[in-house]
């Protein structure tokens, strides 16, 4: 069953006694209600626009074309290279993030906006150690990691190389931006690899 939508307020209801029908002459009272109509015609749309404020301050259901607006409130600037979801999804979360700026997982939980869940920052390594399986640059450095050091690892899932680029930009335009200004970092991108008996042409759809 289709609910039914309750009938608007009209202004007239809000008049003074002395003004509604059948307490004055029938002259007067109807101009006093086309005047009331003419009020309404003329704001009734910005009354909606009151009403609908609340969605204006939520990320989730604010107008595209409001996002810049609401993000400059966060002392943010929105890439032009991101989607409208990458937007909602930077606006609903930047706050929470400010609280834990610098932090190794505040860096990560911000680098999964742009490239998905296969991130991984480490900031402890072991050093190489012979008779145990490590992979140098991933998760072991060669005689110790150094200090203010960390390696970001991020595993892409998308195959086609073009639309990787901007995200490859995004992330160490955001690394550059977030970590703290006397550390330094190495990043290993992972993707698609080169597979036998899978069409793929060298330098446009194979990673390897």
């Amino acid at each position: 069953m289709t609910p039914v939508s309750p009938e608007p307020i009209r202004l007239e209801a809000f008049l003074p006694e002395l003004f509604q029908e059948g307490s004055m002459p029938s002259q007067v009272a109807s101009e006093i209600h086309r005047l009331v109509r003419i009020i309404e015609s003329v704001f009734g749309e910005f009354g909606k626009t009151i009403d609908n404020i609340p969605d204006l301050f939520d990320p989730h259901s604010a107008p595209p074309d409001f996002l810049p607006w609401l993000a400059s409130w966060m002392a943010l600037v929105l890439r032009a290279d991101w989607d409208e979801s990458q937007q909602r999804a930077v606006l609903a979360r930047i706050i929470p993030l400010y609280a834990k700026r610098g932090t190794k997982s505040g860096i990560e939980e911000y680098l999964k906006i742009y490239a998905g869940e296969g991130v991984t920052i480490k900031d402890e390594l072991a050093p190489l150690q012979i008779g145990t399986n490590s992979t140098v640059g991933v998760d072991t450095v060669v005689g110790g990691q150094p200090p203010y050091f960390f390696i970001v690892n991020v595993a892409f899932a998308e195959p086609d190389l073009e639309k990787l680029k901007p995200k490859v930009k995004a992330v160490k335009d955001v690394l550059d931006i977030e970590k703290p200004a006397h550390t330094f970092y190495q990043l290993n991108f992972q993707g698609p690899t080169l597979q036998v008996g899978v069409a793929s042409t060298i330098g446009e759809n194979t990673l390897i």
